[in-house]
C-alpha cells in the first residue's frame, strides 16, 4: 500500500498527536489546493509559498487504483498520491508528483534527492510507485518524458518553516526501478505468503524493525517461536499467537496438526536435611553442548571443548547481514539512516541473538564466561 491515509480501510484508527497533525495538516491543504480557500494551519501554512496556485487541473488525493491500476507482479496497489500536477506537461514534458510530509525536525528527517529516486530505499518506494502509476496513465499524460518526484516538509517544532526536495528522473529511470527492484519484491512477498508458518519465512532485520514505535512482534523475532515464553506472558496465562487461525490464500498448502506428546508432570524430589552435597568439580566444569564460551584477551593453552575459533568471521558475517537488511554500511551511516548513531549497534545485537554462532564453533574473543 502506498501513500497510506485513514480513507484506506475505512476503520477508525486510534491517532497519536503527531499523527493527528499529519492528519488534519493533510485535510488542509487538500482542501485549499482544490478549491482556492486558505484554510491552512499555522504549520501547513509555512509552505504555501512552495504550492502551486490551486485549480481544477491539478489533481489532488489521486487515488492508485483507478483504470488501469497501478500494478506489480499482477497484484494492485491501492492509496492516494497528495498532489499531481501536469501543468508543465504540454510544454515540456514534465509531471510533477508532490507527497506532504509533517515532521517535528525538517533538517533531521528529510529524505535526499537521491533517496527519493531510489525504489530501495523507503521514500524512493514511495515516489518512483507514484512515478510507475503516471506511467501507466498514457492518455492523461501524452508526451511524458521526466518526472519530478517531491517530498514537501512542513516542520512541527521549533520554528514554523517548510522545504522542498526534489528529484528529476527521466520515465526511463522509472520503468527501470519499478521492473527491477518492485516487480521482485512483490514475487517474494507472493512467495512468503504461501507459508503456512511464519517460522517458514526468513526474518527480515532492517530499519522498519523500530519505526513508528517498534514493530509489536520484534520480542517474537528475537526470541523465536520455540522459546521459553516471557515472565510476563506466563504470569498473565496468554495464548501464543501460533495457535490463532492464519489468513492464507486459496493456494496456501495444507498443513497437518502437530502431534503433540502428553505432558510429564515431574514428581519434586524428597526434601534433604542439612548442606547439599558439593558437586565434584569434574562434573562442575564438564562442558555443555547448549554453552557457548568466549575467551577474552587470551589464547587458551587448556581447553576440553571444541576447538576454539575466532569470533571475527561470525561478527564480519552478522555485520555484512546488518549493512544489508539496512542498505548501508554502519561505517559510514549518517543521521538520515537507521543506522546511524550508533543504532546500528541495537541491529547487530538483534542479528546475534537470531543467529548464535554454532556450539561446534566456540568463539575466542577471555578468561572463560559461559553464555
Amino acid at each position: 500500500m502506498l501513500g497510506t491515509s485513514p480513507r484506506c480501510c475505512g476503520c477508525p484508527s486510534q491517532q497519536r498527536g503527531a499523527q493527528q497533525v499529519g492528519t488534519e495538516g493533510h485535510a488542509q491543504l487538500e482542501h485549499c489546493l482544490s478549491t482556492g480557500e486558505d484554510v491552512l494551519g499555522a504549520f501547513a501554512k509555512a509552505g504555501a509559498h512552495l504550492l502551486p496556485t490551486p485549480g481544477s487541473d491539478l489533481l489532488v488525493e489521486q487515488p492508485l487504483d483507478v483504470a488501469p491500476p497501478l500494478t506489480a507482479g499482477g497484484s494492485p496497489f491501492t492509496g492516494f498520491i497528495d498532489l499531481v500536477d501536469a501543468r508543465q506537461l504540454a510544454s515540456d514534458g514534465v509531471l510533477r508528483i508532490t507527497d506532504h510530509k509533517f515532521t517535528s525536525n525538517v533538517a533531521r528527517n528529510a529524505a535526499t534527492p537521491a533517496q527519493l529516486a531510489d525504489a530501495n530505499t523507503e521514500p524512493g518506494l514511495q515516489m518512483v510507485g507514484y512515478a510507475a502509476w503516471a506511467l501507466s496513465q498514457v492518455e492523461r499524460f501524452p508526451g511524458l518524458r521526466e518526472l519530478e518526484l517531491e517530498h514537501l516538509y512542513y516542520q512541527t517544532r521549533g520554528q514554523r518553516l517548510a522545504a522542498s526536495v526534489l528529484a528529476s528522473v527521466p520515465v526511463g529511470h522509472v520503468a527501470r526501478e519499478w521492473r527491477t527492484k518492485v516487480e521482485p519484491q512483490v514475487e517474494a512477498m507472493k512467495e512468503h505468503a504461501q507459508a503456512a508458518r511464519a517460522a517458514n519465512v526468513p526474518a527480515n532485520y532492517g530499519p522498519a524493525c523500530t519505526k513508528y514505535g517498534g514493530c509489536p512482534f520484534m520480542a517474537k523475532c528475537l526470541t523465536g517461536e520455540n522459546k521459553t515464553m516471557s515472565l510476563r506472558d506466563t504470569l498473565l496465562n496468554k495464548s501464543s499467537t501460533d495457535d490463532l487461525p492464519a489468513v492464507l490464500p486459496p493456494d496456501a498448502p495444507q498443513t497437518s496438526p502437530v502431534q503433540m506428546a502428553p505432558e510429564v508432570v515431574e514428581q519434586p524430589a524428597p526434601k534433604r536435611r542439612g548442606r547439599p552435597r558439593k558437586a565434584p568439580e569434574s562434573e562442575q566444569f564438564a562442558p555443555r553442548s547448549d554453552l557457548r564460551i568466549l575467551f577474552v584477551d587470551c589464547v587458551p593453552t587448556k581447553h576440553d571443548g571444541p576447538r576454539p575459533e575466532s569470533l571475527t568471521g561470525y561478527v564480519d558475517d552478522m555485520h555484512r547481514k546488518v549493512a544489508e537488511a539496512g542498505g548501508v554500511d554502519v561505517r559510514f551511516a549518517g543521521s538520515d539512516s537507521s543506522l546511524g548513531f550508533g543504532k546500528w549497534r541495537g541491529a547487530l545485537a538483534m542479528a546475534a541473538r537470531a543467529e548464535l554462532p554454532l556450539p561446534a564453533s566456540t568463539p575466542r574473543s577471555g578468561s572463560p564466561s559461559p553464555s
